[in-house]
């Protein structure tokens, strides 16, 4: 799979996140500030997806066929924490998609 970049803007009164994949970009617009966006990869489905991971609503996926290792990579553009939770329980709204 190609890289896949997502970048965050914060406005006024929303909040941008920009994905961008095989050259393509899409652009989500939320009105709420996200304190924890959920990433869920389904290799076996060829499922990528990011979400609310408050409310489970899906901000952005893709279908990939996978033929080799994932090897997922996070950085952060300024200073700031940034807390990976791993292994957690599928969350609801997954298990009936």
């Amino acid at each position: 799979m190609r890289k896949l970049i997502v970048f965050w803007f914060p406005f006024s009164c929303s909040f941008l996140y920009r994905f961008l994949h095989i050259g393509v970009m899409s652009d989500v617009h939320v009105t709420e500030h996200l304190a924890r966006i959920g990433i869920l990869l389904d290799y076996s489905d060829g499922r990528l997806l990011f979400f609310n991971a408050e409310r489970g609503l899906v901000l952005f996926a893709i279908k990939h066929k996978f033929t080799d290792a994932a090897h997922p990579t996070f950085a952060l553009e300024k200073a700031g924490a940034l807390t990976l939770h791993m292994g957690m329980q599928l969350p609801e709204f997954v298990k009936h998609s």
